[in-house]
């Protein structure tokens, strides 16, 4: 035994154990008084004095995890226009540090790329808002007088059909005007509904409104100093490791930069082409369907499968569907070979380096668990997880060769 080591006798021991049973009842006493931050300082400063203990440190990173994870989750509102900015200067500080390397002052050119974003950003919205609006009210006004026109089919088209199969056209009628009718009536009073909802959280939306147009002022003052917040980071990390965690950080870093610049620019080529060419065939709905195309291209597979399912129903909607039908997907799909041929491998290249079957897993499992931001961060999580994974299985071998070759 150490004889430095304290020694505790058993009135000791029963006297500690004594007091934490006090302090748990004083705690659970004082449970609605003790708000998650005055809980977290409490423990932070009981367990600080013992950092030395492996316990103890491991606890108190524990403490500050969770309580990391609560104020993000309780300040989820107020963050939100704060992560976007960040993001948005992710994305353009390579252009504004070359732009710098031509001697354009960093002022100056963060401040056209803020004003150049924000107007772009602005006239998409003028100018597709109202015709998306007219576009969901047309699809919407299709659906809910669909019955009356199949009754109408019925009696005229359909006669003929029916007769020779033998059925009897009056129940037919009878069973979709029931069936029909009343979900679609369901389905309105549900939209209703959730309208005069939304009026009624309307003054409780508006704070978060008010959140979103700080965006552009955050993301101006981000960017301005992004390279001293990116320098402040690095500087946090332990010296005699953050050669190492550099390194990992550059090889995540250049994945997630790669895929999220690479794919907002194939994006935003994605939606004006396929929005141009159904434009071009006079295809009804042509803005929804470009638009969404360019949003979830962002989604390997499944925004493909969404895109091709909600534009098949919007040519259900328009006259011909047949012939809009195949326009849609010949539109989609030649956008598609477009974008797999010349312009993913051109401007994302093969940062990802994943098979696609652990793309669509990746997909599932993140969406499960973060919902539409996973279908968003999946694919470039899961390359960041793979070099962490290879690493490890690589550290891994390496012990495994070191023991055998001491053993033998």
């Amino acid at each position: 035994m150490n004889p430095n080591q304290p020694k505790y006798d058993v009135f000791e021991i029963l006297f500690i154990v004594f007091v934490v049973m006090l302090l748990a009842m004083f705690f659970w006493t004082m449970r609605v008084a003790l708000i998650p931050p005055l809980l977290a300082i409490i423990l932070a400063a009981i367990l600080a004095p013992l950092y030395n203990n492996p316990i103890a440190r491991r606890l108190l990173i524990l403490v500050v995890v969770v309580f990391a994870l609560w104020f993000i989750r309780d300040t989820l509102d107020i963050l939100t226009p704060f992560m976007i900015a960040f993001g948005l200067a992710y994305l353009f500080d390579p252009l504004v540090t070359r732009l710098e390397r031509r001697n354009v002052p960093r002022l100056l050119s963060v401040s056209i790329i803020v004003i150049l974003s924000v107007g772009a950003f602005v006239l998409v919205l003028i100018l597709s808002i109202p015709r998306i609006i007219n576009e969901i009210g047309n699809l919407v006004s299709f659906f809910m007088g669909l019955p009356p026109r199949i009754s109408t089919w019925i009696n005229e088209d359909g006669a003929a059909i029916f007769g020779r199969t033998q059925e009897d056209i009056a129940k037919i009628q009878e069973i979709l005007n029931r069936e029909v009718s009343g979900r679609l009536a369901r389905m309105s009073d549900t939209l209703i509904q959730k309208g005069v909802h939304f009026t009624q959280t309307l003054p409780s939306i508006m704070p978060k409104v008010l959140y979103l147009v700080l965006t552009p002022f955050l993301f101006f003052y981000i960017l301005k100093d992004f390279h001293k917040v990116r320098r402040w980071i690095l500087e946090l990390l332990p010296i005699e490791t953050s050669w190492v965690v550099r390194e990992y950080v550059e090889k995540v870093d250049s994945i997630i930069a790669g895929f999220f610049r690479g794919q907002f620019i194939v994006c935003v080529i994605v939606g004006v082409l396929t929005t141009t060419i159904l434009l071009l065939l006079r295809v009804e709905y042509a803005l929804l369907i470009g638009i969404m195309a360019g949003a979830l291209n962002i989604v390997p597979y499944v925004g493909l499968a969404i895109t091709l399912f909600v534009g098949i129903l919007t040519a259900i909607a328009s006259p011909g569907p047949m012939v809009t039908c195949l326009k849609i997907i010949l539109a989609v799909e030649s956008v598609r070979i477009l974008e797999n041929s010349v312009l993913s491998p051109r401007i994302v290249g093969n940062r990802v380096g994943l098979h696609p079957v652990w793309v669509i897993f990746s997909i599932l499992i993140f969406a499960h668990f973060l919902g539409f931001v996973g279908l968003i961060l999946a694919v470039p999580l899961a390359a960041s997880l793979k070099i962490f994974i290879s690493v490890g299985i690589h550290s891994y071998r390496r012990k495994i060769w070191r023991r055998t070759r001491n053993e033998n």
